[in-house]
């Protein structure tokens, strides 16, 4: 099952590109449940990162897409996200938020079949790699790329993913060596940061997915060098 969003204020438009992802998600042997907003800033307000894809309006009066899709990056770093617009140069930046794509209105059913074909490796890809988190009652298992960061306290580990806190057992020098490959980094000893979250960094404070952890001064050199190798795609 894929899970789809549209934002689209205008409800014919909404209408239609639904209609098309369900036919040719059926053509392709696909199941999907389509949910539709007309209003970015309620989807915003609303959004939980169980969303495999989601189809942008770009011009909409509340919020455009493009500031909303900024937003939506925030909360979530992995969600296939395409651009629907009636001028293509407005879809011209959507790589700063990382767009699969984008669709001029109308929307063809062909051209949509084209553009699906190419984003589902990357949507099955999305649901990917999975950690197992040991707790006091048993085990949960949690997609790695929606940890934020891990955070050691009172002898306890807590997972800070993009919609909960996970507490666990364990140390986070295990955890370290678990997730070393998906681009994690610790900014001190109590805090290994997702590098994919980091927002900012102002003197010793780094700016996580909203939140604020401290940076050492034994870390910060190999933690900016990690998040520059990060960046640098190295």
């Amino acid at each position: 099952m894929i899970r789809v969003a549209i934002i689209e204020d205008d409800a014919d438009d909404a209408a239609e590109l639904t209609n098309n992802v369900e036919s040719v998600f059926r053509e392709m042997g696909k199941t999907c449940e389509i949910v539709t907003f007309d209003n970015p800033v309620r989807f915003l307000d609303l959004y939980k990162p169980d969303y495999d894809l989601v189809f942008m309006d770009i011009e909409m009066p509340a919020m455009n897409g493009m500031d909303a899709a900024r937003v939506l990056r925030t909360k979530d770093k992995s969600v296939v996200l395409i651009f629907v617009t009636n001028v293509a140069r407005f879809a011209i930046d959507g790589y700063t938020v990382d767009a699969a794509d984008f669709l001029i209105k109308p929307v063809e059913r062909s051209n949509l079949r084209v553009k699906l074909n190419r984003v589902l490796n990357k949507i099955d890809s999305g649901k990917g790699e999975r950690i197992i988190i040991r707790c006091k009652t048993g085990a949960c298992v949690e997609i790695i790329s929606r940890i934020k960061y891990v955070e050691v306290m009172d002898h306890k580990l807590l997972f800070h993913t993009v919609d909960k806190v996970i507490s666990a057992t364990g140390s986070l020098n295990k955890v370290e060596a678990q997730l070393k490959d998906y681009g994690f980094s610790k900014c001190n000893s109590c805090y290994l940061v997702n590098l994919d979250y980091v927002t900012e960094i102002n003197d010793k404070t780094v700016y996580v997915g909203g939140d604020k952890l401290v940076m050492s001064r034994g870390r910060t050199k190999p933690f900016m060098k990690d998040l520059a190798n990060k960046l640098g795609g190295v």
